[in-house]
């Protein structure tokens, strides 16, 4: 081999290292999402007022918690579906006309079942957004003070559709914390005297955790 072939071959060399090294290091940065999120959120929830074309009467919640459990499949980087389920037992005040509960203090059960959409992802600080669409179910009406039970009877499932964002820190590929409030607009027939005949809207301020696998 010439002079100037063993030079021309050493330059080949020489430059396919550097290229070679990026290609490696392109690969280890690279991290798919995982297939599978669960996680786990506390929220803090707005208080709302229902006028109950059923029974007749009112229902004036007071603010209340939320525990709430989310299940997530990846449908690519950054982007998720899921299902979640969230519980509340919440105060109000019941305005009715049952005796002697004509206006008495009461607790019910505030249930969600939702399939969401999520964005955004990734370590570090970001925004994520979701859009969810399901049932919310209001039951288990109860007096305060002496457990009995108030109307309606069986439990009220109410469509609902909820939209927000807010604010997510990746610890790693598979983990992240978050804030997300939602505003959740609530189909659930109204009387037309005290509320006009639209739907109520819940605002949930939210704080979570979740896992990937």
């Amino acid at each position: 081999m010439g002079v100037r072939a063993k030079i021309l071959a050493a330059l080949l060399v020489a430059g396919a290292l550097p290229a070679g090294a990026q290609i490696g290091r392109s690969r280890v940065a690279y991290n798919p999402d995982p297939k599978y999120w669960v996680g786990l959120s506390y929220g803090y929830v707005d208080g709302v007022t229902l006028s109950d074309e059923s029974t007749n009467s009112t229902w004036r919640f007071a603010y209340s918690s939320q525990i709430r459990a989310t299940f997530e499949k990846t449908i690519q980087r950054g982007m998720t579906l899921g299902a979640a389920a969230g519980f509340t037992t919440a105060r109000l005040t019941y305005a009715g006309t049952v005796a002697p509960c004509f206006s008495c203090a009461a607790q019910a059960d505030i249930t969600q079942y939702t399939a969401f959409f999520r964005g955004g992802g990734g370590l570090g600080f970001h925004t994520m957004y979701n859009a969810e669409a399901g049932v919310t179910r209001f039951s288990n009406f109860r007096e305060r003070d002496s457990d009995n039970t108030l109307p309606p009877g069986s439990p009220s499932n109410d469509l609902t559709f909820g939209f927000g964002g807010g604010f997510e820190y990746g610890f790693s590929n598979t983990s992240s914390a978050y804030i997300n409030p939602v505003w959740y607009i609530v189909l659930h027939p109204q009387t037309t005297e005290t509320t006009g005949g639209s739907a109520p809207r819940i605002l949930v301020y939210r704080a979570g955790f979740r896992m990937g696998f």
